[in-house]
């Protein structure tokens, strides 16, 4: 089935990707806020796009949304929505969506270049968080970290042609599955940006911590991929000591087999 680009006609960096998305393609209005393109759809709902459920069925969905951060960095990112714990920020608790592995390293590798010659911001793949909770295979593209970067119509421009340039390629990469680190997987970005390798699910340090470790998770985290996983690999220094022994314990218990990254 074809892909979904989804917006949120309430957020402000989803609106000015939707605008650069119309303006580089040839789409046909469906009526509805629904576009057709070659090869992919776009459709805009309202509320927040953390929650949105979309109404059109599609064979995965690209979300163009604003991204926050404490430190109001300039920045993209990109990752796949789920709760390893608790749901404190829409979608269903202890519960992965499906990740496109290869799809992510396009449109971050891609962001990064355009990024690169055109505004310098870093590109961040970031670990599991929010929601939604779907059933198909989905992503988030994002701008950060204010509304200044939100409405920038470069940065708007530059995510648009990010997720082009994923939607176009079938290129596929290994593919791996992340554990340990901080909010911006600083072991993983750089495999992803720099290396042949693609990573699904990143589970922070942070996440281990605070919600554990248990065998319908981490078989989750293995599962819920579009693409063959090839094995674990671990931040060491970004997992705690007694936490990661727990975790090696586990994934040995289960026949999967990990290294260090």
């Amino acid at each position: 089935m074809r892909p979904l680009v989804v917006i949120s006609s309430d957020n402000l960096a989803s609106q000015n990707i939707k605008e650069c998305m119309l303006s580089l393609e040839e789409f046909e209005s469906r009526g509805d806020f629904f576009w057709s393109a070659d090869g992919f759809d776009m459709a805009e709902y309202p509320g927040s796009i953390v929650e949105i459920v979309p109404k059109h069925p599609a064979g995965y969905y690209i979300f163009a949304s604003t991204h926050k951060s404490s430190s109001n960095t300039q920045s993209f990112s990109v990752h796949t929505p789920g709760n390893w714990g608790s749901a404190e920020l829409g979608g269903k608790p202890r519960t992965l969506n499906f990740t496109m592995p290869s799809k992510i390293k396009l449109i971050a590798r891609k962001m990064k270049e355009l990024s690169g010659a055109a505004l310098g911001w870093p590109v961040a793949i970031e670990v599991d968080h929010h929601g939604p909770t779907l059933d198909i295979p989905i992503l988030f593209a994002e701008i950060g970290s204010t509304e200044a970067e939100w409405g920038d119509k470069k940065a708007g421009e530059i995510v648009a042609r990010a997720i082009l340039a994923g939607i176009k390629s079938n290129e596929a990469f290994p593919a791996y599955v992340g554990f340990g680190g901080s909010h911006y997987s600083p072991k993983f970005t750089p495999l992803v940006l720099e290396k042949e390798i693609s990573f699904g699910h990143m589970i922070s340090g942070y996440s281990l911590e605070r919600s554990g470790a248990d065998g319908e998770m981490v078989l989750q985290a293995m599962e819920r991929n579009a693409e063959k996983i090839e094995s674990a690999l671990l931040d060491w220094k970004g997992i705690k000591g007694e936490t990661r022994a727990k975790l090696i314990a586990l994934l040995d218990s289960l026949g999967i087999t990990w290294a260090k990254a």
